[in-house]
């Protein structure tokens, strides 16, 4: 008799945990606190864990096929590299955002600055310029 792969108890618990975080997923994109384009990683990964934990057989097959030995030991692999890779996309979107924010602040300067110079232009203004702004 062959032991199995996952018990029941311990493939309940895990697919009730799984469905719990996609239902908060999709919840957190209904509420648009998380966009749609940065949440699909974490659709797509969380419905091959769903069917992993389902059918333990899919891994021990995706493991044969890379030549890994054990089943775990791909696992484990396999979420090294999506940390890694998860990582790497929040710290592109981090340097998008940055360089955005950057130029967004250089222009609001330059804005701000032209505006200065054109109430100083304004006739019969008096200390145009001058004044401090408070709301800073």
């Amino acid at each position: 008799m062959t032991q199995a792969i996952l018990p029941v108890q311990v493939q309940l618990v895990a697919l009730a945990i799984l469905l719990a975080f996609s239902v908060w997923v999709m919840s957190l994109i209904r509420r648009q606190r998380l966009h749609l384009r940065e949440s699909l990683i974490w659709l797509v990964t969380t419905l091959l864990a769903i069917a992993v934990t389902g059918w333990p057989e899919l891994l021990v097959r995706a493991t044969r096929l890379i030549g890994v030995q054990v089943p775990a030991n791909a696992l484990f692999g396999a979420g090294l590299l999506y940390l890694a890779l998860n990582v790497l996309a929040v710290t592109i979107g981090v340097s998008q955002n940055t360089t955005s924010v950057r130029r967004l602040a250089q222009e609001c300067a330059l804005l701000r600055a032209e505006l200065e110079e054109l109430r100083a232009r304004l006739p019969g203004a008096p200390g145009a310029g001058t004044e401090e702004r408070t709301d800073r």
